[in-house]
């Protein structure tokens, strides 16, 4: 039943009473062992794909095609068989802030998708549209992947940039409520500048959040106290040079957030940002 429902669950922000969204939240609430909840995040930066220019955006302009996403063959994003190839797709957004921020993440709230738990074959493939009908090519697809989900738990999954093209990385997400007046955040580099490693920092804090990551280095959530608005540094752990940075940041009481390095030197359009999303 949860298999079926997850196609149209997250198609749209606005949630009536009693529709299936609400019904799922309601079954996860009282049934919380019993499904796993992912989160997709496109940490990887523009690409082109068979000549077409995918899962971009420029300014806050969207252009190019996104992408869909399927589970077992299952649509799960909203993309739509239209002639408008990025509707309700999942692709490459602007820093926090950004008019498409939002469709770097699936969902693009702070929910998760509800799935069945168990092994299941993941792909992300360009959402090519002709005559109005979803016809993939050959090369299409940007990667396939077979994950085992387990019940009660919750994941991201990562479209990484690696050595080479893009490819998945799971994590779960282990987190607690922060108390009041505080949040959480942890960081994550998924930066192809694999021999670089960084440092975040807070300008409000005036600390060191995390020092010396690695790439694919995960390092786990912490509790800070809620202030007003922040600027967060990626750093070159090495120099102290600032790599990037977002400005206003505002956490929210007893939030979590995950703040993740991408891009990659030397590449055009991937120079190595900071972006976030929120778990809860």
């Amino acid at each position: 039943m949860l298999l079926a429902c997850i196609t149209t669950a997250f198609v749209t922000c606005k949630k009536e009473e009693n529709d299936r969204l609400d019904q799922l939240e309601k079954f996860y609430y009282y049934n919380p062992q019993s499904i796993a909840l992912v989160k997709f995040v496109y940490a990887y930066s523009p690409l082109t794909i068979n000549g077409t220019a995918a899962a971009s955006v420029s300014g806050t302009t969207t252009s190019g095609t996104g992408f869909r996403i399927t589970m077992d063959g299952n649509k799960l994003n909203g993309a739509q068989n239209t002639t408008s190839a990025n509707v309700n797709t999942f692709f490459w957004g602007p820093q926090p802030g950004g008019t498409n921020y939002s469709s770097s993440f699936f969902p693009a709230t702070t929910t998760y998708a509800f799935l069945q738990p168990g092994p299941h074959n993941f792909k992300f493939t360009l959402n090519r549209i002709t005559a109005n009908n979803f016809a993939p090519i050959a090369g299409d697809e940007v990667f396939t992947s077979t994950v085992a989900l387990e019940p009660g738990k919750k994941y991201s999954i990562f479209l990484a940039d690696p050595y080479g093209p893009p490819a998945p990385y799971l994590v779960e997400d282990v987190f607690t409520e922060p108390p009041p007046n505080q949040y959480g955040i942890r960081f994550i580099n998924l930066s192809g500048d694999v021999a670089t490693r960084y440092d975040v920092t807070s300008a409000r804090q005036g600390i060191k959040l995390f020092s010396n990551v690695g790439y694919k280095e995960l390092k786990d959530f912490i509790h800070l106290p809620i202030s007003t608005l922040d600027t967060i540094y990626l750093r070159n752990a090495a120099t102290s040079a600032i790599i990037d940075r977002i400005n206003g940041f505002s956490p929210g009481t007893q939030r979590v957030y995950t703040f993740y390095a991408r891009g990659k030197t030397g590449t055009g359009l991937r120079a190595p940002g900071l972006n976030y999303y929120t778990n809860r």
